[in-house]
Formats: C-alpha cells, structure tokens, sequence
C-alpha cells in the first residue's frame, strides 16, 4: 500500500510551522506517519490509539507528547486524544482510503461466483446486510445490486456508468463426420422445422462508444465486482497496480489516442491486460510477491502528480 504525498507538502504553510515547533525531525515525522497511516489504518482513523502509540509507531525520538500536539495544533491531526484521525484523509489520499472497501467487495465478489449469492451472505454476514439496506434505500436500484464504492471514486471517468449486458452466442456444433446422415423417403411428407434464429454476434467498437453505452446504462465501465478484481485479489496483485494498468489501458485505447481500436468485450479485453501486464508496469520476485518495475514506478509518479 502507498501514500499520496503531495510535491507541494514541504512548503505548505502547516509543514513549515511543524518544522518551527520542532525542527526537521517534524516534517520527516510527519511523512513517516502517512505512510504508517497508509500501511495500517489506511481509512486515516487512528481512533484507539493513545498519542503515545501514535510517536512509537513513528519511532519519535523528541519530547514524549511533543509531535503530537505539534501535528493537532497546525492541524495535521483531528480530534480528541485516542480519537485522534488525519486531517481531509480521504480526500488527498482516497486510494488507500477505500483499500478496505474494495477488498472487502472483491472478496465478496469471488464469494459469489464461487458459492453463489445465498452462501456468500452466510460467510459475510454483515456485508450481505449492507448490501441489503443500501438497496432498500435506493429506490432506483435494483435489489441485488452492489452498494457504491466507500470512496465514491470511479475507477473510470466514465465512472457513474456500468456497462450493458452482453450475451456471447456460440456457434451450433457441427455434425461429426462419422455421424450418418439419414435421408427420409422420397415420398415422405415431411415439414422441415423451422430453423433457430442465431443470435447476433456483439458488435466490435470503440473504448470511448462503450464508455457512452456504459453511461447511458448508469453503470461503471469496469465495476466493483468485476472479475479483474477478484483475479488481483487471488494472485496478491495490489489493487493500486491494477488501478495504474487501467490509467495505462484508458489512454492507449481512447479514441485519439492513436488509432480507435474495436473490440466486442472491453472488459475481457481489460481483465487480459492485467493478466498478461500489457503495460509491463510490474513483476514477481523470488518470493513471489508484485513489485513495480522502473516503467511502473513512473506511472506511479504520474499518477500522484
């Protein structure tokens, strides 16, 4: 898990009074508790910790209680002591702010698809319960749908717009060849049946037509469930690398962005690129655990800029 930090922080005028306060070890300590926050309390709420247990996860070295009222009195931190949270968390960091969201859905997700929705409820209870009364709250959704994301961020720009259902047709098997065809007789009043309308194979077009379909539909181009989610969540694929792969995918396949590729499915085609790491933005290690590679860490830093 990561930590937004901004490129402005170090001369924000809150950064520069806790350098006041407490010299360079402030700032330093500041940044230290972002990314602890990130790692472990990514929702940015620190409720239950005493400030004492907010120094020692930073390993603070100065005066015992110093940092901490330094932070809250130019306004790093929030709140009363062992209720302490960091200032608009969710707003400059809403990636680590919704982790525990969409882990929670991708897991649900996979739930469903491996048992079904009934035994899904059973193994997470409390979710299936939200699902539920966010559902009767909604008057225009429908009774099974998902409930929005923790963040309310789209993972698309499109993002207020899911995509229309689909229906892949397969062929009709041909006969085997030592199948033997039998003739009627000739004088034989035989009314031949009536041939079964094939179904129309889906149309091949744009990412940028599809995000429009998506949007007239009122779903997201790629939605909270969707299996690419469940798929990074089996393999231990950061969800954060999955996010980058779709920045990647959205600006080479958008229209104008080169030439307008078509496809039928965009979202099997989106779920291939991550499997296959299309935008070469990560690797295994030795310990089989994802790491960036030099192409994805400057996609990372795009993404923060």
């Amino acid at each position: 898990m990561d930590a937004r930090i901004s490129t402005g922080l170090p001369g924000h005028p809150k950064t520069k009074k806790l350098a006041r306060r407490l010299g360079a070890e402030g700032p330093l300590g500041c940044i230290y508790l972002f990314l602890w926050t990130a790692a472990n309390r990514s929702n940015g709420d620190l409720s239950g910790m005493t400030d004492e247990d907010i120094e020692l996860a930073i390993d603070w070295a100065g005066d015992e209680g110093a940092f901490v009222a330094a932070m809250a009195e130019v306004g790093f931190l929030e709140g009363e002591p062992d209720a302490r949270r960091i200032h608009d968390w969710a707003e400059h960091n809403p990636w680590a702010a919704g982790a525990e969201a969409r882990s929670e859905k991708s897991r649900w997700a996979a739930l469903c698809k491996q048992h079904g929705r009934k035994e899904a409820a059973k193994l997470m209870p409390e979710y299936a319960a939200r699902i539920a009364e966010a559902s009767e709250s909604d008057a225009g959704s429908k009774p099974d749908a998902l409930p929005k994301s923790a963040t309310g961020t789209p993972l698309a720009e499109t993002g207020t717009a899911p995509s229309p259902c689909l229906s892949v047709s397969l062929p009709s098997p041909s006969p085997s060849p030592n199948q033997e065809q039998v003739e009627p007789p000739a004088d034989a009043d035989v009314t031949p049946a009536d041939p079964k309308p094939k179904k129309p194979k889906r149309a091949e077009i744009t990412l940028t037509a599809f995000a429009e379909q998506c949007r007239e539909a009122g779903e997201a181009v790629i939605p909270e469930d969707d299996a690419v989610f469940a798929y990074a969540e089996k393999v231990g694929l950061p969800a954060e690398y999955v996010g980058l792969a779709w920045t990647w995918f959205k600006a080479k396949y958008t229209d104008g962005a080169g030439k307008a590729k078509r496809y039928a499915n965009w979202r099997q085609t989106f779920q291939n690129a991550v499997r296959d790491c299309w935008p070469k933005f990560w690797a295994i290690g030795q310990g089989g655990e994802f790491y960036l590679t030099t192409a994805g860490k400057q996609a990372q830093l795009e993404a923060q800029s």
